[in-house]
């Protein structure tokens, strides 16, 4: 099965979040460019605020270093090939790797909050059982829901017949293809919970992918990333939620910006992904891989 690690993750979504950022600000003020200067704003403004905040306290430091170590842990848990230079894994250091994933990592440096001792309050540590009990587990189990769904088209067949229905589009050159399903997945997701989207769609283009022999990364990468073009309803998702509960904007200007943010994100995606993803992710879209013959996807 092909994996795909933190660093390869990163080196590909790096310029697509770079490009989002600046297409939306660029939508954003050319829609909605203020008719006038806001007088009674400056940057001392913004200066007193953050010197309210104080010094940043002893935990605070020490949580933030163990913030970085983990995203250095994470970028360099595999080996990194970049052509015909390599940076290999400190994971090879283990004899058994492949116990060894990003899920383990960030398991270890969580209990290690629970380790650290608190300078500033004796006798606690750094992390407690009564915060921890104020996580929101219900969206671990609405992942962990939305995983034993997925596994169950796959068990099941049905993502399988699915893709098998779905014969027909081997024809379909691969580019095209790949816009169709982000163009779909971004206006289901608009409806529907972006997790739940993903969790059912990704086993069912799997299963198309194996039908028409096209490396299924060509198109569960750019879906996983379409299910997050929630732009245009305030159902789509919670922040869009939240903005429209100000009562300073109406549904028809969020349908109005979010149609045009989610028709660049589409394009955005498409190409990076074609021209980009086939590139970091070794994807030859002539090729049917060895690992999806096998059928663990």
């Amino acid at each position: 099965m092909a994996e795909i690690s933190f660093a390869d993750w990163f080196i590909f979504a790096l310029p697509i979040t770079v490009l989002l950022f600046f297409a939306a600000w660029l939508i954003l003020y050319l829609m909605y460019k203020p008719k006038k200067n806001w007088e009674n704003i400056s940057i001392h403004d913004f200066r007193s605020e953050y010197k309210l905040l104080g010094k940043a306290k002893p935990e605070e430091k020490v949580v933030f270093m163990m913030f970085v170590l983990l995203v250095f842990f994470w970028i360099f848990r595999s080996e990194i090939v970049i052509q015909s230079f390599v940076i290999p894994g400190w994971d090879s250091l283990f004899e058994h790797p492949g116990f060894i994933n990003d899920g383990t990592v960030a398991i270890f440096f969580g209990i290690l909050l629970f380790i650290i001792p608190s300078k500033t309050q004796k006798g606690e540590k750094l992390m407690n059982w009564g915060t921890a009990g104020k996580i929101p587990w219900g969206i671990v189990l609405l992942f962990g829901g939305g995983f034993a769904l997925a596994q169950g088209f796959v068990d099941s067949g049905l993502s399988v017949w699915f893709g098998e229905q779905m014969a027909g589009l081997a024809n379909v050159d691969p580019i095209i293809l790949t816009l169709a399903n982000v163009s779909l997945i971004s206006l289901l997701t608009e409806l529907t919970s972006n997790v739940a989207t993903t969790e059912m769609i990704l086993p069912i283009l799997a299963g198309l992918s194996v039908t028409i022999k096209l490396n299924p990364l060509l198109l569960m990468i750019p879906a996983t990333l379409a299910s997050s073009l929630a732009f245009m309803l305030p159902v789509a998702t919670p922040p869009n939620a939240i903005i429209f509960g100000t009562n300073r904007i109406l549904v028809k200007d969020m349908v109005k910006t979010g149609f045009l943010l989610n028709l660049v994100g589409i394009i955005i995606i498409t190409v990076v992904m074609y021209f980009w993803g086939t590139f970091v992710f070794n994807i030859d879209v002539n090729v049917f891989p060895n690992w999806a013959v096998t059928g663990k996807l």
